[in-house]
């Protein structure tokens, strides 16, 4: 299921989008305050309702929160793992819709995916959307398009000691190392 002539972003997650990379590379660091929602307007030259909508989707994420009367503040919750990458999609309804329906779902879907693969790597950004019999749907993306393609998971198994889930969660000849570290074996 191919996705790629989704429209370009709107106002409101184009200023997201922007704010999002600011915390992810540390420009608006933890507990930062960001700039007002007069400030970003005008910046923007859009209306204040579509800042809060921008604010609205970070404070869904985790990203920011709101003190009355103070302004909104990047969270703890924005700091993470420095191997793996910062990137962030939400899926679209059509696309939690086709997901759904995919028989044998091996965990509940979750509209807002974080990618799985460690940071910096090469192309596009990715995150495992829902999964059954050892093929994953992942859902891979830019800030203008998504698509959801079904891949072999990777044959890696952790080594004895771990009582979690010993299969390594990432597709078939992913990037890098195992997203959980080097304990191993293909």
């Amino acid at each position: 299921m191919s996705l790629d002539t989704a429209p370009p972003l709107s106002p409101y997650q184009q200023i997201a989008a922007e704010l999002r990379h600011q915390i992810f590379t540390g420009s608006l660091a933890v507990g930062a305050k960001l700039p007002s929602e007069h400030t970003l307007a005008g910046a923007h030259r859009v209306a204040r309702t579509t800042v809060q909508s921008a604010l609205r989707v970070l404070r869904t994420e985790g990203l920011i929160s709101s003190r009355k009367g103070a302004g909104n503040f990047v969270t703890a919750l924005a700091v993470v793992d420095a191997h793996r990458c910062p990137a962030r999609v939400e899926l679209d309804h059509q696309q939690v819709g086709w997901l759904s329906r995919l028989p044998r779902p091996a965990h509940g879907l979750d509209r807002l995916l974080h990618c799985e693969l460690e940071h910096p790597h090469p192309g596009s950004h990715a995150g495992l959307g829902q999964h059954a019999a050892g093929i994953g749907w992942w859902v891979q993306w830019s800030l203008s398009a998504s698509e959801i393609n079904a891949i072999a998971n990777c044959t890696a198994v952790r080594t004895a000691g771990h009582h979690d889930d010993n299969h390594c969660l990432l597709y078939r000849d992913h990037p890098g190392r195992h997203l959980f570290g080097s304990d191993y074996s293909a």
